[in-house]
């Protein structure tokens, strides 16, 4: 006791230091689980996908034999290409993934969270939404207009409205470490569109579901 009574202030500056110490270690567990569930609600508000599968070219009939396997919950077939982007005042030539959702309303899964403008009109098939990192990156708005090379055709494309989505919280090029909003860009088109241009009606690349309550994915 003496020898603690001696050493009191160092005793008392260890003990201030576990105490901060403890401090920030609830702090940081309270942070990490209201950040777990604000992302948890937010996936579950915009419907995001539990699987993802791609393929070369699948027709739709094939969506609801996936749709018939147990377990499987929702299925959403979907067109997913790269293209070539030609952005004015940018130099360098940009990529864009192009993904397709119905003209006339949202997608059943990976729902967008529209941040301005609306969504694509239908019959017009030169509408596209854009992420919204890509559409401030370039200062692009609802009624600008950019060039894309699809299937090795120029195109001009119509900003209809600029978006969030659970699936592109970060949106990496192919072969990214990092994400580089002025060189890569999410761009969501209407299917009727983008299958034509990619010899694709009646047909898809990609397909996202959910699964059943307790269904295993291994399984499915």
């Amino acid at each position: 006791m003496r020898d603690l009574w001696r050493l009191r202030g160092q005793v008392i500056a260890v003990a201030m230091v576990l105490g901060s110490g403890v401090a920030v270690l609830v702090m940081s567990m309270s942070t990490f689980t209201a950040l777990s569930d604000t992302t948890a609600a937010y996936y579950e508000r915009y419907r995001f996908a539990d699987v993802f599968a791609g393929a070369m070219r699948a027709p739709d009939r094939v969506a609801r034999r996936i749709a018939a396997i147990p377990g499987v919950q929702v299925v959403q077939p979907r067109i997913s290409r790269f293209a070539t982007l030609d952005i004015e005042g940018f130099v360098e030539p940009a990529i864009g993934r192009l993904t397709s959702v119905p003209e006339d309303r949202q997608p059943t899964l990976n729902q967008l969270a529209l941040q301005s403008g609306r969504w694509l009109e239908p019959g017009r098939h030169d509408e596209v939404i854009i992420n919204e990192p890509f559409a401030d990156a370039h200062g692009l708005r609802p009624g600008d207009r950019f060039a894309a090379i699809i299937n090795g055709r120029k195109r001009e494309l119509t900003v209809a409205g600029t978006a969030l989505s659970p699936e592109f919280i970060y949106a990496l090029g192919p072969g990214a470490l990092l994400p580089d909003d002025e060189r890569f860009g999410i761009i969501w088109m209407s299917r009727k569109a983008l299958g034509p241009a990619y010899d694709m009606e009646g047909a898809f690349n990609e397909v996202v579901l959910t699964l059943a309550p307790g269904a295993d994915p291994n399984h499915v």
